[in-house]
């Protein structure tokens, strides 16, 4: 892109820059650094934030009361209403008894298996059996057969994925990166991309336990495998199944087929037991199942001034999950809400905050796009859509922020879940609107001088590698792009994402595995962005 279509009129002069420390990593109206953090530590006291939740529900009020101060802003709520199911873990737990053995003891348990179904306070008792591993590729019904009456064991293949798959790397930044568009980022990220063990992923073999429920089978234990127990603690997943029973949604005194998930270790324990004798098992899943519960989007507008305002931009996120990195992007919108409510822009800039993000197996939150472009993904956002069309059809563009500050933990060569030392990659879709594919569009050019901008002012954005759905888009950017929008959606994929904070320090809801500097570099390189797409004639789209 050429350097004039980059709008840097409120960028920081070279004198403001040498006067003050805060002009080198700032924007002229922008919140500063701190005042970001501090929002973010305000969300880890909120607690967990599962949809329908009242963690979810403080969330929203505040940011309700922080939006509705920005000057300027038309704050709209809608409130959506869905089948809720909620557990917490000190209501889970997990026993095993073999009296021939002498054996009565607790068992340690990672996390609930979400939506699964209730035990009740009383939990349920039953025989242990062993089934071995859950393949996937090989799987039928039948797997179920001998735990019908019973409690099954069952271990989970790793989550891995090629993050390469179903997606192409078109660009991005990493240091020492001579230019925008160099290609330096889309080596590195391939090298890094390959065969990704994450427990996120494991939404992509979900176990059916529907099929378990109609076998006979009293509850599940799912092992996670090839992953440390400090990483899969807390892990909420998966984070979009369907309650198993036909209708596909928690009922009232249905008690679905309760599950739970245990560590890898744990896992070859149990089994061991059940080898060696005739072992019984207590589990316990205590949830609350609530019909017709209800929930809220929240979103806006800042009125654009340009004689064809209309054509807006639209910047979204989610409210709902299970800590600060996987929802803190709405605290970027808030951010660049504040700034832009100070300066002039030609277009209106839509902020829209869904909920429903984690409940995508519901219908109330996962809606068909009319006339949609095809895409292996569908989010929340798209229940907005569909409830105001006429603002998407009208909007040249998208641009989604989520997971923001990511540093990179894994499980290092002594089995350890450690910092690795380096940033998650900033991984990014951006596409042009429907009828043109060619990965360098205006929003990959006008995304990347920004990022290369902001790493240049001595704040940090990087790394960033930009992405084109093949078909495979992650994140709430999705139903945007489907529905014919460019996009500029930022998705980056911790190992951590889907965690309820760690197991020493559960309280922080994983603040503790963000960088503050990158979170505002961030914030900025969208900043940038947005300004210099709203600068640019609709025929540019």
């Amino acid at each position: 892109m050429a350097d004039t279509l980059l709008d840097d009129s409120d960028d920081f002069s070279r004198d403001e820059r040498l006067e003050t420390k805060a002009g080198q990593l700032s924007l002229h109206g922008t919140p500063s650094m701190d005042e970001i953090w501090g929002w973010h530590k305000k969300l880890a006291t909120i607690g967990t934030r599962y949809t329908g939740s009242d963690g979810q529900a403080s969330f929203i009020d505040w940011l309700k009361n922080k939006f509705s101060a920005v000057p300027g802003f038309q704050l709209h709520t809608d409130t959506i209403f869905f089948d809720r199911w909620l557990a917490e873990p000190k209501n889970c737990s997990l026993s095993i008894h073999d009296p021939a053995a002498g054996l009565n003891e607790s068992v340690d348990i990672s996390y609930y298996y979400p939506y699964s179904g209730n035990t009740g306070p009383a939990g349920i008792s039953g025989r242990l059996i062993d089934l071995g591993p859950f393949e996937p590729a090989w799987y039928t019904p039948a797997f179920w057969a001998r735990a019908t009456g019973a409690i099954a064991l069952v271990r989970v293949p790793p989550c891995t994925f090629t993050l390469d798959f179903g997606q192409v790397p078109t660009g991005g930044f990493v240091p020492g990166q001579a230019s925008p568009d160099a290609l330096d980022a889309v080596g590195d990220y391939l090298a890094d991309s390959w065969s990704v063990t994450n427990p996120a992923f494991q939404m992509f073999d979900v176990v059916p336990l529907l099929d378990a429920r109609q076998a006979g089978v009293l509850g599940v234990i799912c092992v996670w495998t090839g992953m440390s127990d400090e990483q899969v603690a807390n892990q909420y997943n998966p984070m979009i199944t369907g309650y198993p029973n036909t209708q596909g949604v928690p009922v009232q005194n249905d008690p679905g087929c309760p599950a739970l998930w245990v560590g890898d270790d744990t896992g070859d324990w149990l089994a061991t037991r059940a080898a060696i004798g005739q072992p019984s098992v207590k589990l316990t899943l205590n949830a609350s199942i609530t019909q017709n519960a209800a929930t809220e989007t929240i979103w806006g507008m800042l009125p654009g001034t340009g004689a064809d305002h209309e054509r807006g931009l639209i910047v979204n996120t989610h409210t709902d999950g299970p800590n600060v990195p996987e929802e803190n992007g709405a605290l970027g919108l808030l951010a660049l809400a504040k700034y832009f409510s100070q300066r002039q822009h030609r277009r209106d800039l839509y902020f829209v905050m869904v909920t429903g993000h984690f409940q995508l197996a519901q219908k109330a939150f996962n809606r068909t796009i009319p006339n949609a472009r095809f895409v292996g993904g569908n989010d929340a956002t798209s229940r907005w859509m569909n409830d105001h069309p006429a603002i998407y059809q009208k909007a040249v563009a998208g641009l989604t922020m989520e997971h923001l500050g990511c540093t990179r933990w894994a499980d290092n060569a002594n089995g350890q879940y450690a910092p690795t030392g380096e940033y998650e990659w900033g991984t990014t879709y951006a596409t042009q609107r429907q009828g043109s594919p060619n990965p360098i569009n205006l929003e990959w050019q006008a995304y990347l001088d920004s990022v290369w901008r902001t790493n240049h002012s001595s704040a940090i954005a990087r790394p960033v590698v930009t992405m084109l759905p093949m078909p495979v888009f992650f994140g709430e950017g999705a139903p945007l792009y489907a529905g014919g929008l460019g996009t500029v959606s930022l998705c980056p994929l911790p190992s951590y994402l889907l965690q309820a904070g760690s197991r020493t320090y559960p309280q922080n809801l994983n603040l503790d595995k963000l960088d503050k500097a990158l979170i505002y570099g961030q914030i900025l390189s969208f900043a940038r962005t947005i300004r210099t797409l709203d600068a640019q004639p609709t025929s540019a789209f």
